[in-house]
């Protein structure tokens, strides 16, 4: 995976190329999203946000067939525009062709990285502690990478095998929750069967899970709107649109065996607020697939704090032997 740099294509074909080769050279979608918003500076507001809202629908596709229905749909409503003419041959003869057009992410499994930013936060890191942002010689600087080398064969931190929970996204559906914006949806079933209690097994491990936008409030310094959310659960404007994109109106169905969801995010991330909702909604494990211990008793600290509960006799209560 890489930018649009010629050199690196070049690289990976020479060396692992040919008819047949199995080695595909992926686009760093990050890359095309900003170009992109770089070009749509000209157009109108909503134009401009038409293509990125776009843009971000062809880069979640599922699949192959998904992508080129979807591709011919866009471009043609494209088209209509007369601002967007030339816009669009840009866009075939520079993002849609034979040699950096893989940026969608279903090129990747479901958790991976779909842009070259760890790569990049990595260079970041090497530039900050072992170059100290000075350009070294090559003795020295093969010194320096010596030492970070045997720095990193000693962390305790263990290379991931499999894709893991993000933060960011447990941080998300807490808050979600908080505010009421996730909700499990429970049917008003009547049937002879669901009064029995003869449920199907495959229903004991599928949770829907509905969800709602969260509002959204426009800052006058940034001149821009942001989720009403804490910051460190917020997405992006079309990241968080995914979730909600095609949803049905009773929900998503939550495999908790399975540990999936069929919204957009999750098949990105392998990672969503719906299946962590659903997760502490059956109870017994967390988002991370942990054991989880609950305690039934009452919560003190939440039970003095209910308004009206001062110390002493209530007021309004008058003598034992009152009558009315």
């Amino acid at each position: 995976m890489g930018d649009a740099d010629r050199a690196q294509w070049n690289a990976l074909d020479e060396s692992f190329g040919g008819d047949g080769s199995p080695y595909k050279f992926l686009m760093c979608y990050f890359h095309v999203a900003k170009k992109i918003y770089g070009k749509t500076r000209s157009f109108d507001t909503n134009v401009a946000a038409m293509v990125m809202r776009d843009l971000h629908e062809l880069h979640f596709s599922r699949s192959d067939s998904e992508f080129q229905e979807r591709k011919a749909e866009v471009l043609g409503k494209w088209e209509g525009y007369t601002q967007l003419r030339k816009f669009v041959s840009y866009f075939r003869s520079v993002w849609l062709n034979a040699r950096v057009w893989r940026w969608q992410c279903y090129h990747t499994v479901s958790g991976f990285a779909t842009t070259n930013n760890p790569c990049e936060a990595y260079n970041a890191t090497i530039k900050r502690d072992v170059t100290l942002r000075r350009k070294l010689k090559v003795g020295a600087l093969i010194d320096q990478l010596l030492i970070l080398c045997r720095g990193e064969s000693v962390r305790a931190r263990a290379f991931a095998q499999s894709p893991g929970v993000d933060d960011r996204m447990v941080r998300r559906a807490r808050a979600l929750a908080r505010a009421g914006l996730l909700r499990e949806f429970t049917p008003e079933r009547t049937s002879i069967a669901f009064l029995l209690g003869s449920d199907s097994n495959a229903a004991n491990h599928i949770v829907s899970v509905v969800a709602s936008p969260a509002s959204r409030v426009f800052n006058l310094h940034e001149r821009r709107s942001r989720e009403d959310l804490p910051i460190s659960a917020q997405l992006g404007a079309e990241t968080a649109r995914m979730e909600l994109m095609g949803m049905p109106a009773t929900g998503w169905d939550v495999n908790i065996n399975l540990r999936c969801c069929p919204c957009r995010l999750w098949f990105k991330m392998a990672c969503c607020v719906h299946l962590l909702y659903a997760l502490g909604t059956v109870g017994g494990v967390d988002g991370a697939g942990r054991d989880t211990l609950v305690y039934r008793g009452s919560n003190k600290r939440k039970r003095g704090g209910v308004p009206g509960q001062a110390s002493g006799r209530p007021k309004v209560n008058g003598p034992a032997l009152s009558v009315e």
